[in-house]
């Protein structure tokens, strides 16, 4: 990781590769970078992040494993067994193991740069491909993050159903399909009195954790195999700007895909919300902040993360900053990772 990372360009520079599909910044840190913006997360980042941690409050940002019960998009439930370690004899020890088997993307989860590339072109982070990441060294892994040290920066909350609220407009559901966009991020940002800054990371509460767990047993169960339908921010080209110029090194919220479910649908179609343009790579397979976040530019997105505490903090504290520090747990060539994350005010 380099000590003094080379700045973003504008965002009109984009791609840098100009050989690559569009957005990338593939080469601003090497050309055999694995870290992407974290690079940005340099000591003196993190120092300046550290100055947040004022009054030692201190809130879990993970789900529990377990949840939801019933997981989207055909991923299996968690499951757990706990392991009495018995005498050669049969007889019980006060002595315990367990054993975890988990789908990463089934709770609260960072997505590593193997989790999602350009539909299109078939391209990861950095430009490798299918066989690259299946050749067994482990490239662009999320063991690279936790060994790097993790993600300590300054998180930025923003908190969209108390916004609603405050600004007397209709609540959403976020077990819909609907979306945020550009616009409402940034009137969201300018009301916490926060300004972003290179290094920070975005915290982002749809709602979607609070409305789940007010539903009833069978109503999990038809959410997990109906169509997957939830809140997120709008896929495009105006959001990724908005992160891209934000600094944010990476982006995390409550929902389970970050951007709006369906991946795919009307509103990646040509002259949808990309206005007319080609843009051919996006209009491909869906996910478009997915693909120029994860595979483009390095910017890992948290999903399904517990932002109900941290926001409720946020808003007793009337603080929309705070340390944050994560770190993935180290799989080698892993491609997501429980968070394992604390919010620090």
């Amino acid at each position: 990781m380099p000590s003094s990372p080379p700045p973003r360009p504008p965002f009109s520079a984009l791609p840098l590769d100009k050989s690559g599909p569009a957005g990338n910044a593939w080469g601003l840190y090497g050309a055999d970078d694995e870290l992407g913006a974290l690079n940005m997360l340099t000591p003196s980042t993190i120092k300046a992040a550290a100055q947040e941690i004022q009054t030692g409050d201190r809130v879990s940002l993970d789900w529990t494993l377990n949840l939801p019960s019933y997981p989207s998009f055909g991923r299996p439930s968690f499951d757990w067994k706990l392991e009495n370690r018995t005498h050669p004899d049969g007889r019980k020890r006060t002595v315990n193991d367990d054993h975890l088997n988990l789908n990463t993307q089934s709770s609260s989860q960072w997505d590593g740069f193997r989790h999602y590339g350009y539909q299109k072109r078939k391209l990861y982070y950095g430009g490798r491909t299918q066989d690259q990441v299946e050749a067994g060294d482990g490239v662009i892994g999320i063991d690279r993050v936790a060994e790097a040290g993790g993600i300590t920066a300054r998180g930025v909350i923003l908190d969209y159903p108390r916004y609603l609220e405050k600004k007397g407009k209709p609540g959403v559901n976020a077990l819909t399909a609907s979306s945020i966009d550009a616009e409402t991020l940034k009137d969201m940002l300018r009301d916490t009195g926060a300004q972003p800054r290179d290094g920070d990371v975005l915290l982002l509460r749809t709602g979607f954790t609070q409305h789940y767990l007010a539903l009833g047993e069978s109503d999990k169960k038809a959410l997990a195999t109906n169509p997957p339908n939830f809140l997120g921010v709008e896929s495009s080209k105006d959001v990724l700007q908005w992160i891209w110029e934000s600094g944010f090194v990476a982006v995390a919220g409550d929902a389970p895909s970050f951007e709006m479910s369906p991946l795919v649908g009307d509103h990646n179609k040509p002259g949808g919300i990309w206005k007319g343009e080609s843009w051919e790579d996006e209009m491909q397979g869906g996910g478009l902040v997915h693909q120029w976040c994860l595979a483009g530019w390095g910017v890992m997105i948290g999903e399904m993360w517990d932002l109900e505490r941290l926001c409720d903090k946020a808003e007793e504290l009337q603080r929309y900053t705070c340390f944050v520090s994560s770190v993935p747990l180290k799989v080698p060539g892993g491609v997501a990772s429980p968070p394992n994350a604390v919010a620090i005010f």
